[in-house]
């Protein structure tokens, strides 16, 4: 084994000095150097249903004749391209199927109708048919997938209902409430 003299020694450590500090500065200098980020979503359909009041013509109720509304509406929104379909229960003073109102927590009714309204289109016009027409309730239930093929967000549906004649109710404040059931696929 051969000695390494001092000066030798010395003369390596300051080589070894420069190459260190060489190391150093590379370490600090900027390095180019790209990355992808993936930005995602899963969208999936959703919709809600708004809520409506709808008042009917009292003094033609208590005077026997048939009464009609079809000026109300009620909003459904939805996603672009939802597949929805909007079912009603029969209300909360149902007798069978038939829809009625009640006067607060007596045994006085009045029965009414509400119709399907006829097929919905995006921007309409939406209407109701000749009333009474066919009940919309669990069993017959109303396709509003057209109204989202474009666009989505809220979308107005007729309410259509109709008061049978003949039925001369006690004087009173009839009410009812009526539940819908949304189906998004």
């Amino acid at each position: 084994m051969s000695a390494v003299s001092a000066d030798s020694l010395g003369g390596i450590l300051k080589t070894l000095g420069i190459l260190g500090t060489g190391a150093l500065l590379a370490l600090a200098l900027p390095l180019a150097a790209s990355a992808q980020i993936t930005v995602s979503a899963t969208v999936v359909s959703a919709c809600t249903f708004g809520s409506a009041t709808v008042t009917l013509n009292g003094a033609g109720i208590a005077a026997g004749t048939a009464v009609t509304n079809t000026a109300s509406t009620v909003n459904l929104t939805c996603n672009k391209g939802a597949t929805v379909t909007v079912a009603l229960n029969n209300g909360a003073n149902a007798t069978g199927t038939q829809k009625r109102l009640r006067a607060g927590a007596t045994t006085n009714y009045i029965s009414y109708n509400l119709s399907r309204p006829n097929t919905l289109v995006d921007g309409g016009p939406n209407t109701c048919p000749g009333l009474p027409g066919t009940e919309w309730n669990a069993a017959n239930t109303v396709s509003a997938t057209n109204l989202f093929v474009t666009t989505g967000g809220p979308k107005p549906i007729p309410i259509c209902i109709s008061v049978p004649a003949a039925q001369y109710p006690q004087a009173g404040t009839y009410t009812d409430t009526v539940t819908a059931t949304l189906t998004v696929t």
